[in-house]
């Protein structure tokens, strides 16, 4: 079989062969020198093949992977660079986690290496999915018919600023209500802010409302594509539109 090592042996016997003749260099210390060279170069060998496959891991083992946006596995992946490829990116993304990207160099010397993944404290202090329906949307309150609208006025208000300590605009002609934003920072990877607007409805022959909870999220960092609209509700804020509802009257 051909190899570096075939071919260096046969030069260093090449070498030796004259340098026994110039110099005068016994048999044996020729064998010893030659097997010598040969280990260093099945060494040498042996550290490029390795260095050039990299097993990864990530903690969650739920984890999936993705190389150089195509999806490869999930938990675990080994690497095999070739000779034309520098370098790949990766990235790592499991359920109630950060997603990760990485830039993994041929060059690193690690066979293994593994990553953790940060958890996602803004989905863990955050309702999702059908509980978050509320979501920057309208939602329309009918007033009970018992109320008028001083009442009515200050049942809404005191609803509201049981959430939010700032208001922006109380305009009780217009029937308009803004909060101020209220800004979460989690852990200085991303940041929500929840704001509360309420409107009066015209449309009825009744006296009623309409409500929206803005939800909206920032990443931090080289990933920050400014406000974003969130579709879950920090904890905190999931029950003010109802308690709203339950206040004034019955909403649809």
């Amino acid at each position: 079989m051909f190899s570096i090592a075939n071919v260096n042996e046969k030069a260093v016997i090449a070498m030796e062969s004259r340098d026994h003749f110039k110099n005068g260099v016994s048999p044996k210390d020729q064998m010893s020198r030659r097997f010598f060279v040969v280990i260093v170069l099945l060494l040498f060998c042996t550290l490029t093949v390795s260095s050039q496959t990299k097993t990864i891991t990530v903690v969650p083992d739920n984890a999936r992977i993705w190389l150089n946006g195509s999806e490869v596995a999930v938990g675990t992946y080994v690497i095999k660079f070739n000779n034309k490829t520098d370098f790949v990116m990766l990235k790592f993304y499991a359920p109630g986690y950060y997603v990760k990207t990485i830039k993994l160099f041929k060059t690193d010397p690690r066979k293994t290496i593994s990553y953790n993944l940060q958890i996602d404290e803004a989905e863990a202090n955050s309702i999702g999915g059908e509980a978050a329906l509320n979501a920057n949307r309208w939602v329309n309150i009918t007033v009970k018919s018992k109320l008028d609208e001083d009442a009515a006025w200050k049942r809404l208000m005191a609803t509201v600023t049981e959430y939010f300590d700032q208001i922006e605009t109380r305009d009780k002609g217009a029937g308009w209500i803004k909060t101020s934003w209220i800004t979460r920072d989690f852990g200085g990877v991303v940041q929500v802010r929840t704001m509360l607007e309420i409107k009066a409805d015209f449309s009825g022959d009744g006296l009623g409302y309409r409500a929206r909870l803005v939800s909206e999220i920032k990443w931090s960092g080289e990933n920050s594509e400014g406000w974003q609209k969130y579709d879950r509700i920090l904890k905190k804020y999931e029950n003010v539109i109802n308690d709203i509802q339950t206040r004034l009257g019955s909403g649809e």
